[in-house]
């Protein structure tokens, strides 16, 4: 069964929906990125990890909306909404919690600073 130009166009609009919630969805993997990772495999992990989400949440939005047709235009619109939200509200939203993620990792790399010294010292007492 052919899919009709207004099943196709809802789908469309339904993609750049979709790719805002992917936006959204793609926030908190960026603030762990910037909080835990700081090795490049880790980074590539974590971004695996979010791709292989989206590609289920592509997957089975083209099931509902499509019948399951592959159709560029979903991707089209899912790429449109994600980096519409990602220009508007993701940045907005990074200016807020990118400064809070570094200024907490500095007071984390402080406190384990310290902690490392005090354990240092610690063995050096035990050994003598």
């Amino acid at each position: 069964m052919e899919l009709t130009f207004a099943q196709q166009s809802a789908a469309f609009l339904y993609s750049l929906l979709l790719g805002v919630g992917l936006g959204i969805f793609y926030a908190p993997f960026k603030m762990f990125r910037l909080a835990f990772c700081t090795k490049k495999s880790s980074i590539i992990a974590v971004d695996i990890i979010f791709m292989l989400c989206v590609s289920v949440v592509v997957y089975y939005f083209s099931l509902v909306f499509i019948m399951g047709y592959v159709r560029i235009y979903v991707f089209v619109g899912c790429l449109l909404g994600f980096f519409i939200y990602r220009l508007t509200l993701g940045a907005l939203f990074s200016r807020i919690y990118v400064p809070i993620i570094v200024f907490m990792k500095k007071i984390t790399n402080k406190i384990v600073l310290k902690l490392k010294n005090f354990t240092k010292k610690l063995l050096k007492i035990t050994r003598n």
